[in-house]
């Protein structure tokens, strides 16, 4: 019941959205994931020039940096989601209120479209058409792009998950940092699959702005699945093993959010 306080109640949620810091927040998640998407969607750009690295090498480590920094930067200011998939996540797994998440989930995809946009504005005209917009690689098939991108969201989300748990003997600057590598690692390793997207909003706004459609429900539904399942796996079974008393949570619905009791932790 006190679950269902949290996630339902009308009064709670009104009280959230009038905070100051509530819209502070989402200012930081609206500028941390407009970064990341116009830093994205550049990467690939060679300019005509031979740079000895591939698109895999020159995305996988820009992205990994991008996002280790806007985390290290803004994540004390809303927790650095960048993408509606972590949102979600999030939510599912009692450490955002659904009025929060949803706020967070808009803002990152005007954030996404934002980005995007300003990408190709920057972009010399000879060269727009380079800007990266997320589609299936060669011989790959819709299926499998789908579990491509539920695979290597899977991979992020319980890193975010595991290095931001604060049982976790881990100091404030290492998270970002594993964060960051994760994002590389699952562009390595999913780069000619699927372009690697584990964001709806990184793939939303290039669709928009180039009107590359093809395959697109791939990068939704593929996050948002892989997503729920590391939400579920880590909540369920790794969550249990970090706060043996994880059955004893009192949950206490107040002004800004919910109080894990117990677990001291708390989400703001």
């Amino acid at each position: 019941m006190a679950i269902r306080r949290y996630l339902f109640d009308g009064k709670s949620m009104s009280r959230e959205i009038c905070t100051g810091s509530f819209w502070r927040d989402l200012l930081s998640e609206l500028l941390a994931t407009f970064m990341l998407v116009s830093v994205q969607c550049v990467l690939p750009l060679s300019w005509g020039r031979e740079t000895g690295f591939s698109d895999a090498v020159m995305t996988g480590l820009g992205m990994g940096f991008i996002v280790t920094t806007m985390a290290w930067s803004l994540g004390d200011f809303g927790g650095a989601h960048m993408n509606p998939a972590v949102t979600f996540a999030m939510i599912i797994s009692l450490k955002m209120s659904i009025l929060r998440g949803i706020f967070y989930i808009i803002v990152q995809m005007a954030g996404g479209l934002a980005g995007a946009g300003f990408a190709y504005a920057i972009t010399p005209s000879k060269y727009q058409d380079r800007l990266s917009a997320t589609t299936l690689g060669h011989l790959v098939t819709p299926w499998q792009g789908y579990l491509t991108e539920t695979w290597i969201t899977c991979i992020l989300v319980i890193t975010i998950m595991g290095s931001t748990n604060p049982v976790r003997k881990v100091g404030a600057q290492m998270p970002p940092l594993f964060i960051g590598l994760a994002v590389s690692l699952c562009i390595f390793a999913a780069w000619n699959h699927t372009g690697a997207s584990m964001n709806p909003a990184r793939s939303f706004g290039p669709a928009v702005v180039k009107s590359v459609w093809k395959d697109h429900w791939v990068y939704w539904a593929g996050p948002f699945s892989g997503s729920t399942l590391a939400a579920i796996i880590y909540f369920a079974i790794f969550d249990r093993v970090d706060r043996p008393k994880i059955k004893d949570i009192v949950l206490e619905v107040n002004d800004i959010g919910i109080r894990l009791s117990g677990n001291q932790m708390t989400t703001v």
